[in-house]
């Protein structure tokens, strides 16, 4: 019986410390993805590379269209200059004149849009960057409570683990691993109760009137024939 009672603190203790356990892993998990922080983070680069890059399309752009405006007037400039009389070579100019008046169009009408793209692409990039300081500054104070959670959680469960231990010292080796065996196997509900003849298990059975009488007079470790944890008689 004393065993028996040793066994159902030690199951309280182990209760407690799969609590403890589970408590640390879910801050620790907390504290590994940092609220989502890495994603952001790379989600602001993104957008800002984005940005960096449709700003300099729109500034070549620009520069391409001054430059073919330039070259344009330079080609009208000796078209309509009179000096040229060779036929041969004002009909190339005019195809020159032709094929420049194309690509400044062309280019000109690529300006609009990429100045559009520009604008919409620094604007989302503001847009991650505030949203990445904003919740940079609520993770700060996120972190140091989850790190004063996670150190006395571990503080506490050292604290557990050595009553645990002391509690277990006065527990014979052959019934402490049965008690651990049990407990693995019966999802940490090695040691039950019974009350009235119950087995306080999840079942709640009835033990029959051998097993009862057994548990009355062995001072050894009595597992319930029809659940298999060990039985307290209270």
């Amino acid at each position: 019986m004393t065993s028996a009672r040793n066994l159902l603190d030690l199951q309280e203790f182990d209760r407690r410390l799969a609590e403890q356990r589970d408590a640390y892993r879910k801050t620790a998990t907390e504290l590994k993805a940092e609220a989502g922080l890495p994603a952001l983070r790379a989600e602001t680069e993104s957008a800002r590379v984005k940005a960096l890059e449709t700003r300099v399309h729109h500034s070549r752009l620009l520069a391409e269209v001054t430059a073919l405006r330039e070259r344009l007037q330079q080609i009208e400039s000796r078209l309509y200059s009179g000096t040229i009389t060779n036929m041969r070579e004002l009909t190339a100019l005019q195809e020159e004149q032709n094929a420049a008046k194309r690509n400044f169009a062309t280019a000109e009408e690529a300006v609009s849009p990429a100045a559009t793209a520009s604008q919409e692409a620094n604007q989302l990039y503001e847009a991650k960057k505030a949203e990445l300081a904003k919740r940079e500054e609520e993770w700060k104070v996120r972190e140091a409570a989850l790190r004063s959670e996670n150190h006395a959680l571990a503080r506490d469960y050292k604290l557990l683990e050595r009553e645990r231990n002391s509690t277990a010292s006065h527990v014979k080796d052959a019934d402490l691993a049965a008690y651990n065996s049990i407990l693995k196997r019966k999802e940490g509900l090695a040691v039950v109760r019974v009350e009235r003849g119950i087995c306080q298990c999840p079942r709640r059975l009835k033990l029959p009137l051998r097993e009862i009488a057994k548990l009355k007079d062995s001072e050894a470790l009595v597992t319930c024939s029809s659940c298999g944890r060990i039985l307290l008689a209270t």
